[in-house]
């Protein structure tokens, strides 16, 4: 996804437009099979530093992506490593996966899927660790981080549809956005523009955040940070206005009931504050 390009990007120092003119040859073939090889060893080695290479494992016996029968046997088990890598990145679990199985859900496809930017909405909320209706505060940018990001925006719970957390709780979105040891200023337009004052419905995933702060070699911060797979500001009456993180693939739900509804036919579940089983 771009959004994720953007923030990696800003954090490695380099610029997303710049990136795009590094390479004015068209690499070849072997060049990105070796690029490829090493992004998932650097993946795979986050996953180690978060103590995840045990549900790694596991998914690669239970969590074989379906579409890849199709594919010859060489690239089937290569789709199949990278997805475990993803799925394993999002704290998926092999049991996770077989429950789902059971129900026809493709776990390891879908968030294998997410990261090339072809999910729906519903599908993005399964896969985050917290959906919740909250009210945004103003960007503190006022401390040392120890996970890479520059700043962060705090949210007070005012409603729980999945997750961990409760109403009154306050939970943070990181930005790459903020000022620097030196005294300049980030601009990173990869962030979230949210309105202090203003209701969101958030779709979050604590597991990505920490998994992109291993890929950075950083600690992730004691509280409940967490990144954007999407947000959406809650208008009178539940209304959802799109944006301003919108959704990549299918159609965004029109009002906080739609969203909980089509949540709740992905997990076969009416618990409101429940987690992906």
């Amino acid at each position: 996804m771009w959004r994720i390009l953007v923030f990696a990007t800003a954090l490695a120092g380099f610029s997303p437009v710049a990136l795009l003119h590094a390479a004015p040859n068209e690499p070849t073939p072997e060049t990105r099979r070796q690029e490829a090889k090493k992004y998932q060893q650097d993946r795979l080695q986050a996953i180690t530093r978060r103590g995840r290479f045990g549900d790694y494992q596991q998914l690669l016996t239970t969590g074989k992506v379906r579409t890849a029968s199709a594919l010859p046997a060489d690239r089937a088990d290569a789709l199949s490593r990278d997805a475990a890598i993803d799925a394993a990145a999002l704290g998926i679990t092999a049991a996770e996966v077989n429950a789902f199985r059971r129900r026809n859900i493709d776990l390891v496809g879908m968030a294998h899927r997410l990261f090339t930017g072809i999910t729906t909405p519903a599908e993005q909320m399964l896969l985050a660790d917290l959906v919740v209706v909250a009210t945004a505060g103003k960007v503190r940018a006022d401390r040392n981080r120890i996970d890479g990001f520059l700043s962060e925006m705090p949210f007070t719970i005012v409603k729980s549809l999945k997750g961990s957390r409760t109403a009154g709780d306050v939970v943070f979105v990181a930005r790459s956005s903020g000022p620097q040891p030196n005294g300049n200023e980030i601009r990173d337009f990869g962030d979230v523009d949210f309105e202090p004052g203003k209701k969101y419905l958030l779709v979050l995933s604590k597991n990505w955040y920490e998994q992109f702060v291993a890929l950075s070699k950083k600690q992730p911060e004691s509280s409940f940070t967490a990144l954007p797979f999407l947000a959406y500001e809650v208008l009178d009456g539940g209304k959802l206005r799109r944006g301003p993180q919108p959704t990549i693939s299918g159609e965004a739900p029109k009002d906080l009931a739609s969203a909980e509804s089509d949540l709740g036919k992905l997990t076969g579940v009416n618990n409101k504050a429940g987690g992906r089983r």
